[in-house]
């Protein structure tokens, strides 16, 4: 009701994980006043409405409304377990349960249907509010506003003071020396065939834009090796793709296959690594992922969100890497570099659905 009054404003909360921090969000968006015939101060309504979603929030007696809190459990829950039906994501999710030692990475962010039966609404609310008092809290404003009337709501939130920790935005998984491989049987039409890799060029690093260039080589394009050769030219793979975490140095591979074709996906994989890290690879291959790079980019510049993103991944990194810088450094990436971080690609486990297909 007092989003409507505020011309359709928006509000949502987002959770999301970018290495060892767990982040939530508390997003706000409004039209600028001034294209409203009569401006009512919708900045100033802004924060008002956001200092009492989050320090008053729908609880009492010392825990959540408990209708809406299990109302809204049950809802995670059967989102949960409807992961279960959807094979490609329930196989990403088991690689990494077996990829990652620390159980923080095992989880998904929206957590177990195991973790979530346990919770109650005093032991989430007596977390929201340790969150409250002790985390780390960043206030990110962006748009065509007064900077010093931003710092100046900022300030009405009356967040208790804290020590700003120093922490590594970067996890790194310990490499292992030997490859674990987990087998789970179902029937299904189509089998699932992953593979998690470790791969040492942590996020904004030296190698961070090559990184970028090799995973488009590698299989997370059309033009890229695992596309066209698994599954273009042998035909083994009805998809085939990769996909690469810098915030967890963790490189995934995620492919539909029959059950047995198995080892020989397994192979030609490991051929389309060997075939980057020696170089051999065409230049306009290369030139074609840095203009679907840069285009990307780009369109996204005029995006607030994005911008948001940005800033806070600066804050979280204490680095600032400005849209030209950003755009040079992808264009700058030579051969040798992509061919540099192709060896540093180690295989650490693989996830078979096998659907006896």
């Amino acid at each position: 009701m007092e989003l409507s009054k505020m011309y359709g404003a928006g509000f949502g909360t987002t959770v999301n994980r970018h290495g060892n921090i767990h982040m939530i969000n508390f997003v706000f968006n409004c039209i600028d006043d001034k294209f409203l015939e009569n401006p009512v101060g919708l900045v100033d309504a802004g924060f008002t409405f956001l200092k009492k979603m989050i320090l008053n929030p729908l609880a009492e007696d010392g825990e959540f409304d408990q209708e809406t809190f299990l109302r809204q459990k049950q809802n995670l829950i059967a989102y949960v377990n409807s992961i279960r039906d959807n094979k490609q994501s329930y196989a990403s999710l088991r690689l990494q349960e077996g990829y990652f030692n620390e159980a923080a990475q095992k989880s998904p962010v929206f957590g177990s249907e195991e973790e979530l039966e346990k919770l109650t609404s005093k032991d989430v609310y007596d977390a929201y509010l340790e969150m409250i008092k002790s985390d780390r809290i960043q206030i990110l404003v962006s748009g065509d506003i007064d900077e010093n009337l931003a710092a100046e709501r900022s300030k009405d939130f009356n967040f208790a003071e804290r020590k700003p920790e120093y922490f590594d935005l970067n996890y790194a998984q310990p490499l292992r020396k030997t490859v674990s491989e987990n087998v789970e049987k179902q029937r299904l039409n189509q089998s699932k065939l992953d593979l998690g890799y470790r791969l040492d060029v942590p996020y904004r690093s030296k190698l961070h834009y090559a990184a970028l260039i090799f995973n488009g080589l590698f299989g997370g394009s059309p033009l890229s090796k695992l596309f066209v050769n698994v599954r273009e030219k042998e035909s083994l793979a009805y998809y085939a793709s990769s996909s690469f975490d810098p915030y967890r140095q963790f490189l995934m591979v995620q492919t539909g296959i029959q059950s047995a074709n198995k080892e020989h996906v397994i192979q030609l994989i490991a051929d389309q690594l060997k075939a980057l890290s020696i170089g051999d690879f065409e230049d306009f291959l290369v030139e074609n992922v840095k203009s679907s790079l840069i285009n990307n980019f780009e369109s996204r510049l005029d995006n607030q969100m994005t911008a948001v993103n940005r800033a806070q991944n600066d804050i979280l990194t204490g680095t600032y890497v400005s849209n030209e810088d950003w755009i040079r450094n992808v264009l700058s990436v030579s051969k040798e570099e992509i061919m540099e971080v192709a060896s540093k690609v180690k295989l650490q486990n693989i996830y078979f659905l096998d659907g006896g297909n």
